[in-house]
C-alpha cells in the first residue's frame, strides 16, 4: 500500500479517536474539562490495503465527523484546536478550519491570530484550500492584508483563486496590486481584472507608461471583446480622438454600455459630452464626478448650472471643488453660493478650508474668517466662532474682525471678551436693541451687564433707550 494512503488512514483513525474521547461528550462535560486536558492517541497499525476511492470515502467520513461533533466541544477547546486543524495534512480539514473561522468572524468572535492563519493559507499547496481562504478575504481585516494578497496574486496559478483575489481589490486598494492585475488582464481580458483595474486606477496615481501599457492591452483585447470594463478602461485612458469615437456610445440603449463610457469619461475629466447629457439620471452623477477632476472656478460655475435641490451628490461635488480652490476663487464661489442661500453648504466648505488654513497668509485667513464667523453665529456656534477669532491673538486689529469678535462674544455670553472687544456702551446698546426684538430674556440679561459695566459712561439719552429712570441725587441744605 502506498505510504501516502497509510498516512491518510492513520490521520483518519486518529481523528475519529479524538472525537470519541472529546467530541462525543455532552457540551456540559466538555466545558468542564480542565484547560490543559490532552487526549492520548494510541498508535495504530494499518494492514488493510485500499484504493483511492476508499481513501476519499474515508476522508469524507472524517470531515462529516468533524462537522457533526465540532459544535459539541467547548468554545475554548475549539479555539485551541483551530491552529492544528488549519495546518492539518488533510486539505479537507484545512478547508473545514477556514470555514469555522468564517463562522467566528461573522459572529464577531474571531481573533486576529485566527484570521492571520486563514490568510497564510493563500500560499497553501492545495488550490482548494487557497480558494476557501480567498473567498473569505473580503470579510477579513488584518494588518498588511492587501500587500500580502497582492504578492499572492502575482504568483497564483489557479484561475478561480485569482478571480477571488482580484475581486478583493475591487473594494480594497493597494499600489502593489496594479502590476499583477495588469498581467491578469493580459492573460484573461474577460475576467475580473478589468473591473479591478478601474478601481485601482481610481484610487492610485500611476505613470503615463503604465496607463499606456493598460491601454494597449485593452485595444488589443477589444477586437474580440465588448465587455463594459474594457470599454471603461478605453474611455479612461484613450486619447481625445479615441474618446470622441466613444461619445456615441453614451446614447446606446444598453445602459451597461452607456454607463461604462460615462464612468471612463468621469475618471478622465472629459466633461463636455457628460454635461450635454446631464439631464439623463444615469449620466448625471458622472458629470458631477468629471467636473471634480479640474479644480478651478470655471468648473464650479458649470457645476452650479447642474444644481438640483436636495441632491447629495451635487453638494459633495460643490464641497470638493470649492474646498480645493485658492482663496480668491474660494471667495468668489462663496459669493455664488450666498446668492442662492446655501448657508449650510457655505459653512461646511469654509470650516473645512479653515482647518487647513494655517499655511495661508494672514490676509487670506482674515478673509476666510470674515465669511466663516457670521455663519457660525447664525448656526448657533458662537463659542466656536469666538475660539476661531482668538487664534489671531494680538494680530486681531482689523475693525471688521473686532466687530465680529464682539458679536460672537455677546452671543456666547462671554461678557468679558465682549467688553475687551468693544469697551464703549454704544455698541452694546445697539446690540441690545436688536436682541430684544426676538429674545427678551437674553436682552434682559444683557441689559444688566450694560448697567453694571458702564454705569459711569451711560448718557441720559442712552438711559432713555434702555428704559432706565435716571437716579436724581439730592443734597441736604445746610440751615
Amino acid at each position: 500500500m502506498p505510504k501516502l494512503q497509510i498516512t491518510t488512514l492513520s490521520l483518519i483513525i486518529a481523528s475519529i479517536s479524538f472525537f470519541l474521547t472529546i467530541g462525543c461528550e455532552s457540551p456540559q462535560q466538555s466545558t468542564a474539562k480542565p484547560k490543559n486536558h490532552t487526549t492520548t492517541l494510541q498508535p495504530h497499525v494499518i494492514e488493510v490495503m485500499t484504493d483511492k476511492n476508499e481513501v476519499d470515502q474515508l476522508k469524507q467520513r472524517i470531515v462529516e465527523t468533524y462537522i457533526r461533533y465540532w459544535p459539541l466541544i467547548s468554545s475554548e477547546h475549539q479555539r485551541e484546536q483551530l491552529p492544528r486543524v488549519l495546518g492539518d495534512q488533510m486539505e479537507e480539514l484545512r478547508i473545514f478550519g477556514i470555514e469555522r473561522v468564517g463562522v467566528l468572524l461573522r459572529d464577531g468572535e474571531s481573533t486576529e491570530e485566527e484570521l492571520q492563519l486563514v490568510v497564510d493559507r493563500l500560499t497553501d499547496d492545495s488550490p482548494a484550500v487557497r480558494l476557501a481562504a480567498a473567498t473569505l478575504l473580503p470579510e477579513i481585516n488584518v494588518l498588511g492584508l492587501a500587500e500580502h494578497i497582492a504578492n499572492a496574486l502575482a504568483h497564483e496559478q489557479n484561475l478561480e483563486v485569482v478571480e477571488q483575489e482580484l475581486i478583493y481589490f475591487q473594494t480594497n486598494s493597494h499600489p502593489n496590486a496594479i502590476k499583477p492585475t495588469i498581467d491578469r488582464l493580459q492573460q484573461n481580458p474577460s475576467g475580473a481584472a478589468g473591473d479591478t483595474l478601474i478601481f485601482l486606477l481610481s484610487n492610485n496615481v500611476v505613470t503615463q507608461e503604465i496607463q499606456s501599457q493598460i491601454l494597449q492591452i485593452v485595444l488589443k483585447s477589444r477586437q474580440n471583446n465588448t465587455l463594459p470594463a474594457l470599454i471603461t478602461l478605453k474611455a479612461m485612458l484613450g486619447s481625445k480622438t479615441t474618446k470622441q469615437h466613444l461619445v456615441k456610445l453614451l446614447d446606446n440603449p444598453d445602459e451597461s454600455v452607456s454607463e461604462s463610457v460615462a464612468k471612463g469619461f468621469a475618471y478622465a475629466g472629459f466633461t463636455g459630452p457628460l454635461i450635454e447629457r446631464a439631464d439623463n439620471e444615469l449620466i448625471y452623477p458622472y458629470a458631477l464626478s468629471a467636473l471634480q477632476k479640474k479644480i478651478d472656478i470655471e468648473s464650479f460655475k458649470k457645476l452650479l448650472e447642474l444644481r438640483k435641490d436636495n441632491e447629495p451628490n451635487w453638494n459633495a461635488a460643490a464641497f470638493s471643488i470649492a474646498s480645493s480652490l485658492g482663496t480668491s476663487e474660494l471667495l468668489r464661489a462663496d459669493d455664488m453660493l450666498n446668492r442662492i442661500e446655501l448657508d449650510d453648504l457655505r459653512l461646511s466648505i469654509l470650516s473645512n478650508v479653515w482647518k487647513n488654513a494655517s499655511e495661508k497668509s494672514l490676509a487670506a485667513r482674515k478673509a476666510i474668517a470674515k465669511r466663516t464667523v457670521p455663519l457660525m453665529i447664525i448656526q448657533g456656534d458662537a463659542v466656536g466662532a469666538l475660539q476661531l477669532l482668538d487664534i489671531f491673538g494680538e494680530s486681531l486689529i482689523d475693525e471688521e474682525l473686532i466687530t465680529l469678535r464682539f458679536a460672537a462674544a455677546i452671543n456666547a455670553s462671554a461678557w468679558d471678551a465682549a467688553e475687551d472687544a468693544r469697551p464703549e456702551p454704544s455698541l452694546w446698546i445697539a446690540e441690545w436693541e436688536r436682541v430684544k426684538e426676538f429674545d427678551p430674556n437674553a436682552a434682559s440679561v444683557m441689559k444688566k451687564q450694560i448697567t453694571q459695566r458702564f454705569s459711569d459712561q451711560i448718557t441720559k439719552e442712552q438711559m432713555l433707550v434702555l428704559d432706565i429712570i435716571p437716579t436724581i441725587k439730592t443734597t441736604e441744605e445746610t440751615p
